[in-house]
Parts: C-alpha cells; structure tokens; sequence
C-alpha cells in the first residue's frame, strides 16, 4: 500500500510483478513501467478501506526475453518429479510426453501439462524441433538407432542401449544413436582430478561406488557407467567376477535389479571394485590407489537431476563406446549366474 496525501481521503495500493528471464539489452537495466513519486513514505497509514487503482502498461519485453525450447520425454511412471526438474533446471518446456505404461499416460500427461504420445517410434520422427529424452529402463531399443541418428534436435538417454548381442555388434562401428547421461567420465568431479589421474600414472587399484533410487536409474545403468569408467582408466578386465542381491538373475543386463559387487583383475595384477544398487541414494565416487599416490573424487553434493541437466547443455560429447561396455557387463551378468569368474575376452570376441 502506498501512504495516504493530505489531499485525498483514501488509501492507494499498487501492484508490483516481475518478469522471469528479462534481460536488458542497455546497461544491464531497463526503466521501470510507470514513475516513482519521491516524497511519500509508508509509514503514514490513515483509512482501512483501502482502494485500488489500477494503471495498464503496454510494455514491448518479448523480443528481450529468450524463447524456451522443447523437451520430449520417454519415461516410466515413477518419473514424473524428475522430468519436472530436469525442464525447470535446464529452461525446457515439456511439449510431449510417453510412457510403455498406456494406463497410466493420460494421468501422466495432465500431470505434466503435456501431449500424450503413446508410441516411442511416432515421438522421434513428429518432435523433430524438440531435445528427445529417453529414460523408462530399457526403451533404448537397438531398433531405435537408425531413427534417432536422423534427427535434427539433440537425443539423450539415462538408460543404457538395450538389445541382444548380436544386434549390438552391428552398433560397434557407427556413431552413438543417442547421450547417455550423466557419464561419470564427462561429469565436473572427473575433470576436476583429470590433471591429477595424469600425473599420478598407471593406477593399480580402484573401488567405485555408484548408487541410485528407483526413479534415478537401475542397477543396469549404474553398472554401465561403473564399467566404463573402469575400462577407461585400467583397460579392459582379463577376469570379472560378480555377485548379486537380487529376487533372480535375468537372463539380459538391461533386466539386472537390487544391489551388486563386482571384483575385476587387470594385466600387471591390477586390480579394482564396484559397489552398485539402485535402491539408494545416488552417490557417485571413486578412490584411485597409484604408486605412491591416492585420490578419491566423485560428485559431491550434485544432484541427479542437476547432473542430466549440466549434460543437455554441455557440447562434451564423450562416447559411451555403448556395445563394448554392454559386452563387459554381460561378463558380470554371466559371472551372477555361473558363481565364478568370466572372461570379458569371450564376449569382446563377436567384436
């Protein structure tokens, strides 16, 4: 409320808004929409019946204010909280969204304000003008390559390539269909210690710890990102070993859910660990053990959503090198079911 004058008999209000995303193309600033009397202070207060007067401005901000592109979203039902975050931390407008789950799509939809799409295949060719996100576990179909190389707008993935292995070796060559994210080896903590793995040489031992909710991940993706991490600073494993906590072991790495260990050995007797669950908090770190050195680096405080969101708007494109990777975590699927060591090399052989 503005105070009273002498001259009036009633109280004046006025209303005051903002304008998100405003920028200023003088000076950093730009000029208020209506003046400012100087001379009046609150502190005079004399009618209770106060009365708005309200003045209409016509203010040509639009061109000012950055237009917000598209988002497009595969997800699971779980997911709906982290779709929103995502789009608010990144400045996407979700336009569409889809779901395997068709029960639960027009809940989905209202929700999230969004277009239903109730066919993965029909939202990667109509939403050419929009970043496609593809997050339900296991909707990374191998059969989806071709299409997502032919569009125009950015594809990312939170889910690993999803396929049976010989199809998978036909991926082997060509560039990557889609961004998988977040990629432990393209995230702020790695690139931080980047300078420091260089100078420390050859590490000879390492335990990573990658764990996630339900609606963060699965096991699968976690295992993934683990393995490829691995694989870049030791090579590839002569031997993997695993254990799983789970109700079964599935009979494909896309299907592998609870909590997991696994042991690897490397040439010059190497060695390194993985602690995996997707029924945790999420929490990425590794300790790297080098002659005469240790350094233990990961994410920190960042979030899940945060992380997928500094991925969208990142130009690092860092390969996931998706069939090979997938080759050594069907190594340690083979290791849960068997009980013993297996050899990476049999798998890497179809290569």
């Amino acid at each position: 409320p503005l105070p009273v004058l002498q001259k009036r008999s009633h109280r004046r209000s006025i209303l005051c808004g903002t304008f998100p995303n405003l920028q200023s193309k003088v000076g950093g600033r730009y000029p208020p929409p209506c003046p400012i009397v100087s001379g009046l202070s609150s502190r005079f207060f004399r009618n209770p019946q106060p009365s708005v007067h309200a003045y209409i401005v016509t203010l040509r901000y639009t061109e000012c204010m950055p237009v917000r592109k598209p988002l497009v979203a595969w997800i699971a039902a779980n997911q709906i909280k982290l779709v929103k975050e995502v789009a608010k931390l990144s400045n996407l407008r979700i336009k569409a969204i889809g779901t395997s789950n068709q029960s639960a799509l027009p809940d989905i939809s209202s929700t999230l304000k969004a277009e239903p799409c109730s066919d993965i295949r029909t939202m990667v060719s109509k939403y050419e003008d929009a970043v496609f996100w593809i997050a339900e576990p296991g909707a990374f179909d191998v059969s989806l390559c071709e299409l997502l190389r032919n569009r125009n707008m950015k594809t990312i993935t939170t889910t690993p390539l999803s396929g049976n292995m010989d199809d998978l070796v036909q991926e082997a060559d060509k560039s990557p269909a889609a961004k998988y994210v977040p990629l432990f080896r393209r995230s702020a903590g790695y690139g931080e210690a980047s300078d420091d793995i260089e100078q420390f040489g050859q590490p000879i031992s390492a335990h990573c710890t990658m764990t996630c909710s339900n609606e963060e991940g699965t096991l699968w993706a976690r295992l993934f990102d683990a393995m490829h991490c691995v694989n870049t600073l030791f090579g590839t494993p002569e031997l993997v070993q695993a254990y799983l906590r789970s109700t079964k072991i599935p009979e494909e790495p896309c299907d592998l859910v609870g909590h997991m260990t696994v042991n690897m050995k490397f040439t010059g007797s190497r060695c390194a660990t993985l602690l995996l669950s997707d029924q945790s908090n999420w929490k990425r770190e590794l300790q790297m053990i080098s002659q005469e050195h240790s350094l233990t680096f990961g994410d920190h405080d960042t979030s899940f959503a945060q992380l997928i969101c500094d991925d969208i708007q990142s130009s690092e494109s860092t390969p996931a090198d998706a069939p090979r990777i997938l080759a050594l975590c069907e190594a340690a699927r083979l290791s849960c079911l068997t009980g013993s060591a297996e050899l990476p090399s049999r798998v890497l052989e179809m290569f």
